[in-house]
């Protein structure tokens, strides 16, 4: 019964994209290890407390990606856009996320980059400077842990 639950597993993972090679003696170690560092990566949001509450929950880290890939790009991103992009949510919803970002000083708005734009309500949202140091320190820390999880399982294969 286990061994037909292993093979089944066995036969739907996509063991081919990655960098190395994995057979199933060393497939339950390679599962713990990424569960190890998924919860330490998970842990590290924890020491900034601008990247905790933008990731805190799912509906949060959407809207925070959708704000920084616009920032890291330079195209504008109003509460509108975002909530078009994410029809998942409600206006609302989206609108509420944005103001307490804002309010709490995680979110900067900017005036809106469209001259067109007439509407004094309208803002481009932006990252804090904290919040972008943040997020990119806590993800240098993930591809550091993900190389050296690489590293381990290609030397394991040599």
């Amino acid at each position: 019964m286990i061994k037909e639950k292993k093979n089944k597993i066995l036969d739907k993972l996509n063991l081919d994209k990655l960098p190395f090679k994995v057979d199933e003696t060393i497939l339950r170690e390679l599962g713990s290890d990424i569960a190890q560092d998924l919860r330490l990566v998970l842990g590290t949001i924890n020491t900034s407390h601008s990247l905790k509450w933008c990731m805190s929950t799912v509906k949060k880290a959407k809207v925070f990606t959708l704000i920084y890939q616009a920032n890291e790009t330079g195209s504008p991103i109003y509460k509108e856009e975002i909530s078009k992009k994410l029809p998942e949510y409600s206006y609302k919803t989206i609108a509420t996320i944005v103001d307490e970002g804002v309010e709490k000083g995680f979110y900067i708005p900017k005036e809106p980059h469209l001259s067109k734009l007439n509407d004094k309500k309208i803002k481009n949202i932006r990252p804090s400077e904290d919040v972008v140091i943040a997020f990119l320190n806590w993800n240098i820390e993930r591809i550091v842990k993900v190389e050296n999880l690489i590293s381990k399982y290609k030397n394991l294969n040599h």
